[in-house]
C-alpha cells in the first residue's frame, strides 16, 4: 500500500496547521496515518483529488477504539508470553486438527536438523507420485526423508476434534499443559500434549475469522489511526490535504540601531526568524512552508468517535392551549468608535555615544544585513497575512528549525518613557518607529542590539502594516520619579431652587512628578499619565500626544538636576444642599468667594431667621409632649390610689384631695393643648413666609 509525502505546510497561531501530500502513485489504495487525537480535525476538513483522469472513490478508517478494545470484543485474546496456550483455551467447543510430533528418536533428530519443512496438510493420491519420492508432506525441492522414516512420517498421529480445554500446572505451563480433543465420531476424547503438537489446523470457518480479527487488531498503533483512500485502476496524480493540530509557530525578531555619523539620525535593522516544529512521525523534505499571522476561527468537532443520541420516550398526552411565545427582537447594533490618531513621536534620547563607524567591536547593520536575506513573502489574506518561504524547507522527525521571514532598515526615534502603572521610579529607553515594511508584524520577543552590542529586550506587538510600534527595552537607573497625587473639591458655581441650593463643585485631582536625574548630559522624558475616567486636563499645557486612557508630555531635564512637573484634572459634580441646613457663617464665605450676591444672602438670611423661629417653635412642641407624657403618668398613679379608697371619714377627704388634683391636672392638659395648636399655627405661617419669600426670584 502506498503513502504520500508532505509537499506544503501552512502554520498558525492557534494550535493547527494546513497540510497537503501530493505524488504520483500507481495502484488502488493510499494509506495514510494520523495521530489519533487529530482524527476530528482530519475528518472535518480532508480532500482527496485526483489531478490526473482517475478518480477518488472513497475513504474509509480505522475505529476510534483502541487496541485493547477492539481485542476485548474478539473471542480470541492471546498473551505475550503463552499464545499457544491461550489460542487452544479460546478455541473450546471449535473443531481443530493437531499434528502431532513422531516419538522416534531418528525422526526428531531429523526434524532438528531440517527444521520447517513439511508442507501442506492434504494427502495426494497415493498412486500420483508428486516427485519427492512418495512422501506428500515435503516442500517443493526439498529431499525426501529416509526411507526408514518416511513411512512413520507418513503415519503420524493427525488428531482431529473438538476443543475440550487445557489443563496446565502454573510452575510450568508450557511444559507440563495438556489438550483435550474430543473425537465425536468415535466418542473419545485424546489428552494430547501442547509440546508434542507440531500444527494445529483450525477448521471452524468462525474461529479462523476470529483468530484473524485478533491478528489485524494487534497490529493496530494505540496512539494513531489509519485512513485509506481508495481509488480507481491505473496511475494517480493524488493530492491529499487537511488541518490537524500542530505546534503554533513562533517568532523572534532582532533589531540592530546604528546613528548616522551626518545627520545625527537613528535607523535600525529589524530581522525576524520564525520557529517551527515537526511533531510528525516523519521527516520533512523539500517542504513548501506558509506562516500565516492572525487569528481565524477555529474548534474542534467530534466526529471520529461514534455517537448515538439517546432518543427521548414520546408518551400520549392531553392536549391543552399553550400559553402564547414571545422572541425579543434584536438589540440594536454597538457603535464604533473611531481609532485613536497616530502618536507624534517625541524628542530623542541618545543613551550613550555612538561607538568607531566600521564597527569594529560590534555587529553592524550592513553586515548583518547582506549576510541574512529574509526568505519569505508577505501576502494579505483578508483578515489574515502570511510569510511564505520562498524556498524548500526540510527538517527531520521530532527536530525543530527557524527561517528568516524579515530584514529592512527603517527610520527611528529613541525616547526616555515613564509610566509608574508599567515600571515604578524609572523611565525606560525605549524605540519609536513606523513599521514601513508593507507586512503584518506577528506578536514576539525582540533582541535589541545598539551599535552591535547587546542592550536590551521587549516584547513587540501585533502591528499591521504602517502601524506605529514603541519598543521599550532598557531601564534608565540614572533618572528617578517619584508620583505624589493629591485631592480637592472646588465649589464651580451655587444657584438657588426654591428650598435648597444647588452646589456644583469640581473633584479637583493633582498629580506631582518630581525628577530627579544624575545624568551628565541633558535629556527629554517623556510622561506619560494614566488618565481619570470623566476627568479633563485644566490650567496646564496641551499634551504632546494622547491615547485611550492616557496623556503624554516632554519634559526637558539638565544634567545632575531635580525638575517638577504637575497634571491637573478636574470633574465637574452637583449635589442639593437644603437652605434650613445653612448657617449664617456658611452664606457669608458664599458672599465671600462671590458664589451667591449679597442680595441673595440678605434674602437667604431673612429666610434662615423665619425657619429659625419654626425650629424654636418645633422645640417648644416637643416639651409640650414631654409635660403631656408626665400628666399623663400622674393622672395614672392617682387614679390608681383612688381605687381602694372609701368615701366616709378619712378615706373620703383623701379621696376627694386627689380628685382635686385630678381636675388640675386636666386643666393644664387642655392649656398645653391650646399652646400646641397656637404653636403648630405660628409654624405654618412661618414656613409659608420663607416659602413665599424663596418663591420670589428664586432662580437669583
Amino acid at each position: 500500500m502506498t503513502t504520500l509525502p508532505i509537499k506544503k505546510i501552512v502554520l498558525y497561531k492557534h494550535g493547527v496547521g494546513y497540510f497537503e501530500r501530493r505524488g504520483n502513485i500507481q495502484g488502488r489504495q493510499v494509506r495514510l496515518s494520523f495521530p489519533r487525537e487529530a482524527m476530528d480535525d482530519v475528518l472535518k476538513s480532508l480532500v482527496a483529488l485526483d489531478m490526473g483522469s482517475g478518480s477518488v472513490l472513497s475513504v474509509d478508517f480505522e475505529t476510534p477504539e483502541d487496541r485493547a478494545a477492539l481485542i476485548a470484543k474478539g473471542s480470541i485474546h492471546l498473551s505475550d508470553n503463552h499464545s499457544m496456550l491461550d489460542l487452544l483455551r479460546d478455541l473450546r467447543g471449535r473443531t481443530v486438527r493437531c499434528i502431532m510430533v513422531p516419538e522416534d528418536e531418528a525422526l526428531n533428530n531429523y526434524l532438528a536438523d531440517f527444521g520447517e519443512w513439511l508442507g501442506g496438510e492434504e494427502e495426494e493420491d497415493e498412486d500420483e507420485p508428486n516427485g519427492n519420492g512418495g512422501f506428500p508432506m515435503l516442500m517443493p525441492g526439498m529431499q525426501p526423508p529416509p526411507p526408514n522414516i518416511a513411512q512413520e512420517l507418513i503415519n503420524m498421529a493427525v488428531i482431529e476434534g473438538i476443543v475440550v480445554g487445557v489443563d496446565y500446572e502454573d510452575a510450568a505451563p508450557l511444559r507440563r499443559a495438556t489438550v483435550a480433543i474430543y473425537r465425536p465420531d468415535i466418542q473419545r476424547i485424546h489428552n494430547l500434549p501442547l509440546n508434542a503438537i507440531m500444527y494445529v489446523d483450525v477448521l471452524d470457518t468462525t474461529a479462523a475469522a476470529d483468530l484473524d480479527y485478533f491478528l489485524r487488531a494487534s497490529q493496530s498503533e494505540a496512539d494513531r489511526r489509519s485512513a485509506t483512500v481508495h481509488l480507481s485502476k491505473g496511475r494517480h496524480n493524488l493530492l491529499v490535504s487537511y488541518i490537524a493540530p500542530a505546534p503554533a509557530w513562533r517568532v523572534s525578531y532582532r533589531m540592530l540601531v546604528e546613528e548616522d555619523q551626518k545627520n545625527g539620525k537613528h535607523t535600525l535593522l529589524l530581522q525576524g526568524w520564525g520557529l517551527f516544529d515537526n511533531q510528525l512521525d516523519e521527516d520533512l523534505e523539500d517542504v513548501q512552508l506558509t506562516l500565516v499571522a492572525g487569528m481565524p476561527v477555529s474548534f474542534r468537532y467530534r466526529l471520529y468517535e461514534p455517537h448515538t443520541p439517546e432518543r427521548p420516550l414520546v408518551e400520549d398526552e392531553e392536549r391543552t392551549v399553550n400559553a402564547p411565545v414571545f422572541f425579543d427582537a434584536p438589540a440594536a447594533a454597538p457603535q464604533v468608535l473611531s481609532a485613536a490618531a497616530p502618536m507624534a513621536a517625541g524628542r530623542a534620547y541618545f543613551a550613550q555615544a555612538a561607538p568607531e563607524a566600521d564597527g569594529v567591536f560590534g555587529i553592524a547593520a550592513d553586515r548583518l544585513e547582506s549576510s541574512v536575506q529574509a526568505a519569505s513573502t508577505g501576502d494579505e489574506r483578508g483578515s489574515l497575512f502570511a510569510y511564505e518561504v520562498s524556498h524548500p524547507v526540510s527538517v527531520g522527525r521530532g527536530q525543530s528549525a527557524m527561517v528568516p521571514i524579515l530584514s529592512q532598515r527603517l527610520p527611528c526615534g529613541r525616547e526616555l518613557l515613564y509610566n509608574g502603572r508599567k515600571l515604578p521610579k524609572h523611565p525606560v529607553a525605549s524605540l519609536r518607529l513606523k513599521n514601513d515594511t508593507g507586512l503584518t508584524l506577528e506578536r514576539g520577543p525582540v533582541t535589541v542590539l545598539e551599535y552591535g552590542a547587546y542592550a536590551g529586550e521587549a516584547v513587540l506587538q501585533f502591528t499591521s502594516a504602517g502601524g506605529e510600534m514603541i519598543v521599550p527595552f532598557a531601564v534608565e537607573l540614572g533618572i528617578k520619579v517619584k508620583e505624589q497625587p493629591t485631592r480637592e473639591r472646588q465649589i464651580a458655581a451655587l444657584s438657588l431652587r426654591k428650598d435648597y441650593l444647588l452646589v456644583e463643585e469640581f473633584e479637583l485631582v493633582h498629580t506631582l512628578y518630581e525628577i530627579t536625574s544624575t545624568l551628565n548630559r541633558a535629556v527629554d522624558i517623556v510622561i506619560e499619565h494614566n488618565r481619570l475616567p470623566n476627568y479633563e486636563l485644566y490650567d496646564m499645557a496641551e499634551p504632546l500626544e494622547t491615547g485611550t486612557g492616557f496623556a503624554r508630555w516632554s519634559v526637558n531635564g539638565p544634567p545632575n538636576t531635580q525638575m517638577l512637573f504637575s497634571v491637573h484634572e478636574r470633574r465637574r459634580t452637583s449635589r442639593h444642599e437644603q437652605v434650613q441646613s445653612l448657617t449664617g457663617e456658611k452664606l457669608q464665605n458664599y458672599l465671600r468667594k462671590r458664589l451667591l450676591d449679597a442680595a441673595t444672602v440678605e434674602k437667604l438670611q431673612a429666610v434662615l431667621h423665619l425657619l429659625r423661629q419654626a425650629e424654636e417653635a418645633q422645640r417648644q412642641i416637643k416639651q409640650i409632649d414631654r409635660q403631656r407624657e408626665a400628666i399623663y403618668k400622674q393622672q395614672t398613679q392617682i387614679q390608681g390610689n383612688l381605687k381602694p379608697l372609701g368615701r366616709e371619714g378619712d378615706e373620703g377627704a383623701l379621696r376627694a384631695r386627689y380628685v382635686a388634683e385630678l381636675n388640675t391636672l386636666e386643666d393644664t392638659l387642655k392649656a398645653l393643648q391650646a399652646q400646641e395648636a397656637q404653636l403648630h399655627q405660628q409654624i405654618a405661617d412661618l414656613e409659608a413666609q420663607a416659602a413665599e419669600m424663596l418663591a420670589k426670584d428664586g432662580n437669583a
